[in-house]
């Protein structure tokens, strides 16, 4: 009886383990916007970083949510009077849409 005690013991320590390892290997991911004229159809607002978050998937569940609201009846009639929509992405906290920063 002890000894099945303990091995669901051991058995909760390594899954829990496993999970946080499994967490730290994916890494922190960034939400980043850029606006988007809706004339022209280009993209040339610069990134800007919105939230980074402690896993890519809660970033794409930010993503989709961002995404829903532009989706809205609401969101459609603000992004007319503004001109324009937002982009939205997801990247690994060590890339830096804007690219490489140079030194002055």
């Amino acid at each position: 009886m002890i000894a099945v005690i303990y091995a669901r013991r051991a058995a909760g320590r390594i899954c829990w383990l496993l999970a946080a390892s499994t967490a730290l290997a994916q890494g922190t991911s960034v939400l980043w916007a850029r606006s988007c004229d809706i004339r022209s159809q280009v993209c040339e607002g610069e990134w800007r970083r919105v939230q980074a978050y402690e896993a890519e998937r809660w970033c794409r569940a930010a993503r989709s949510n961002a995404v829903n609201e532009g989706l809205t009846a609401e969101g459609y009639q603000t992004a007319m009077k503004r001109g324009f929509v937002v982009d939205y992405q997801c990247l690994p906290d060590t890339v830096d849409p804007r690219g490489p920063k140079g030194t002055k």
